[in-house]
C-alpha cells in the first residue's frame, strides 16, 4: 500500500509540474471530463470494473486491472471514506512526445477527509474519442 501511495504522490508532483506553464482552459472546454470522472468514481464505489474502466485507454486498463479495483476501493474507503462531491478546479492542454493531453483537476469531498481530495485526470484523443490516460488521487490522509 505504501508503494501505491508513493506512486500517487509522485504522479501528482509530475502533474503539478506539467500544469505550470501550460495554457489554462475552462470547464466548458472539457465537457466530456465530468461525466467520465463520475463513471470512474461510481465504478470505484460500486466496485464495478466495467463502469470504472469504460473510458480508459488500453494502457490504463492494463495497469489498473479488474483485480486492482477492490484494492483501490479499499484504500480510498479506509483513508478518505466515501465520495460525496467534486468541483472543477482547473484544466490545461499539454503536448509531449507528439501526443496531446488534457489534464483536468477536480477538488472532491470525502467523508473521512477534512480537506480536499485532489483528483487529477489526463485525457487523450484516440481517433476523435476522448479517453482517460491517467488517474491520480491526492489528499493529506492518502499521504499519511
Amino acid at each position: 500500500m505504501k508503494r501505491y501511495i508513493y506512486l500517487i504522490t509522485a504522479a501528482i508532483v509530475i502533474i503539478a509540474f506539467v500544469l505550470t506553464g501550460c495554457g489554462q482552459i475552462t470547464e466548458a472546454d472539457v465537457p466530456y471530463a465530468s461525466d467520465m470522472v463520475d463513471n470512474v468514481l461510481a465504478g470505484i464505489k460500486d466496485r464495478d470494473y466495467a463502469e470504472f474502466s469504460r473510458d480508459f485507454t488500453d494502457d490504463v486498463k492494463s495497469a489498473l486491472t479488474e483485480d486492482k479495483i477492490n484494492s483501490l476501493a479499499d484504500l480510498l474507503e479506509s483513508k478518505i471514506g466515501d465520495y460525496e462531491s467534486k468541483t472543477f478546479g482547473q484544466a490545461a492542454d499539454k503536448a509531449q512526445n507528439g501526443i496531446n493531453y488534457t489534464m483536468v483537476v477536480y477538488t472532491a469531498k470525502y467523508t473521512k477527509e477534512s480537506g480536499d481530495v485532489i483528483i487529477t485526470v489526463s485525457f487523450t484523443d484516440n481517433n476523435g474519442i476522448k479517453q482517460i490516460g491517467g488517474l491520480n488521487f491526492n489528499s493529506p490522509n492518502l499521504r499519511s
